[in-house]
């Protein structure tokens, strides 16, 4: 048996099923490589984190990923074998092991191209159109999660296998719980982003087109490096870059299909995967330029360390939560660092001005700032926020604090429920305008990480009863290198901002779970 360095060895037995080694550690689950206890075979095994045993939530979104994956029998969907609980409390999902590599590390290794890209894309639209019809949306579509099996398929073709439906969403699944979606802001469609429409497939459909983008250039079609603010705004705002400006062989023809997948209307796009996936094999087929000056192969810049699973990916400013944590397990790099800020409704344009900047052109002269005014907030504001606290608080432990204009606010000491932060603040802003100018202050001040469990920070959060509504938006991170989760519930102005203290205190992983109880 193995274990990545500096982690402890593995259990030899878990559930009956021996173990090998470690693949992967991350805040919601370690992987392990096992053997089956009734099969001459070897499976994946995901075991949940002890310390969520007792998390429903949590526990509901791990079950979650079992239940869908489970229902969908494709030969391009990864299987699940089985399900179950340990002695100690701890949930598992037994899966199939595929040995191989995934498409964003062949991407990275120098062993993509063109023609490859171009035929994973086509298997894994087979997947996305089994799926989208049992009306699953997998929400998270990106070259790490398509897994390339070292076993070929007659022909000497890829094998190709679609994983990680810890994101997806479908309209038979309930009861997972209230907690945030997870999706990669790289390859996110603008109505995942914004959480503003009932999604489906063609969202799928526009993350495929961002993932085949990738495959055959080497870059996301849209910056990762520049901000959350410009990806967001790419995203909603600007127009689908030309493969043909990156490569000199591909055709107009290729640049057109790509544009339309990239659309962002969804009304706009190819109303299936595999319809896009034949348009982009159609393109490929036609007479190329006179003149190829590109090569055959594309190759990604270097690659951070990745596990065996392959789930490291290109990090963004923000740093990777579990590495700038003392007091928080260290696991193996996973996927891109990813985050949007979203509001619903009336409020993306709103949004957009947000993250890019209020206004475009400069004033003349600055105007001079007004001071800001404090004034203690009414009684009956105060009782309104009283009355949003989470549970968990003593009597008196939440006091009234002096306020901005138009805005009520309550600091709060220890929270005693398993998890609760050291400190609390409370604010219910004045209106939209003042909770998005809270927050953005609060984005700031914050050095910005992955949530647990790889979800986008910042990022809109929901619940899985009504996932087409974004409820707000939560924000994981370090302040002076204090854990902290920020969240906002739009609908009711509420601005949320918790921190742990010293060693002893909730790691952010606790903390984040703790918020998921409590939001």
């Amino acid at each position: 048996m193995t274990a990545p360095k500096g982690q402890p060895p593995p259990p030899t037995h878990i559930a009956g099923y021996r173990v090998e080694r470690v693949l992967a550690v991350t805040a919601m689950a370690t992987v392990y490589l096992v053997h089956s206890p009734t099969l001459p075979r070897r499976e994946v095994l995901k075991v949940l984190q002890p310390e969520h045993a007792n998390g429903d939530h949590v526990r509901a979104q791990f079950l979650h990923e079992a239940d869908i994956t489970a229902g969908l029998e494709h030969p391009n969907i990864v299987r699940v074998f089985s399900r179950g609980e340990t002695d100690t409390g701890q949930l598992w999902i037994a899966m199939e092991y595929v040995e191989g590599t995934n498409a964003e590390t062949a991407l990275r290794d120098g062993q993509m191209t063109p023609e490859r890209a171009v035929h994973i894309i086509t298997e894994v639209a087979r997947a996305l159109d089994y799926a989208h019809s049992h009306g699953v949306v997998h929400q998270d579509i990106k070259p790490s999660n398509f897994l390339i099996a070292a076993q070929k398929l007659p022909g000497g073709l890829d094998r190709v296998v679609l994983t990680d439906f810890g994101a997806a969403l479908s309209p038979h699944s309930r009861g997972a719980g209230d907690g945030p979606m997870s999706a990669t802001l790289a390859y996110s469609a603008p109505e995942v982003i914004t959480g503003t429409a009932a999604l489906d497939g063609r969202a799928d459909v526009y993350s495929l087109a961002c993932t085949l983008f990738r495959l055959l250039t080497g870059e996301h079609p849209y910056p990762t490096d520049a901000g959350v603010g410009a990806t967001v705004k790419a995203h909603l705002d600007t127009t689908p870059p030309r493969v043909s400006d990156r490569l000199s062989w591909a055709s107009p023809q290729l640049d057109s299909v790509i544009a339309k997948a990239l659309a962002k209307n969804p009304a706009d796009r190819y109303p299936t995967a595999g319809d896009f996936a034949a348009a982009a094999s159609a393109a490929f087929t036609l007479p190329p330029p006179p003149t190829i000056t590109a090569t055959a192969t594309v190759t990604a810049p270097a690659p951070p360390p990745h596990t065996e699973l392959g789930r490291a990916e290109s990090h963004g400013a923000a740093a990777d939560f579990i590495s700038l944590l003392p007091h928080t397990r260290a696991v193996s790099q996973r996927r891109q660092l990813i985050a949007a800020l979203a509001v619903a409704g009336v409020l993306i344009v709103a949004l957009s001005v947000w993250l890019i900047g209020r206004g475009s052109d400069p004033p003349d002269t600055a105007p001079t700032a007004a001071p800001a005014t404090t004034t203690a907030a009414p009684p009956a504001a105060l009782e309104d926020l009283r009355r949003l606290l989470p549970s968990g608080y003593p009597a008196d432990a939440c006091t009234p604090a002096p306020s901005p204009d138009g805005a009520t606010v309550i600091t709060c000491g220890p929270n005693t429920d398993p998890g609760g932060p050291r400190s609390a603040t409370y604010t219910l802003a004045g209106g939209p305008e003042a909770l998005r100018t809270t927050f953005d202050q609060l984005v700031e001040s914050t050095t910005v990480v992955v949530c647990p469990g790889n979800i986008q920070s910042p990022g809109p959060w929901r619940r899985n009863d009504t996932p087409a509504v974004t409820r707000g938006t939560v924000l994981c991170g370090l302040n002076n290198g204090r854990p902290r989760v920020v969240w906002t519930n739009d609908a009711q102005r509420l601005i949320a901002d918790v921190q742990s203290g010293g060693p002893t205190d909730p790691r952010l992983d606790q903390l984040y779970a703790w918020w998921g109880t409590h939001s």
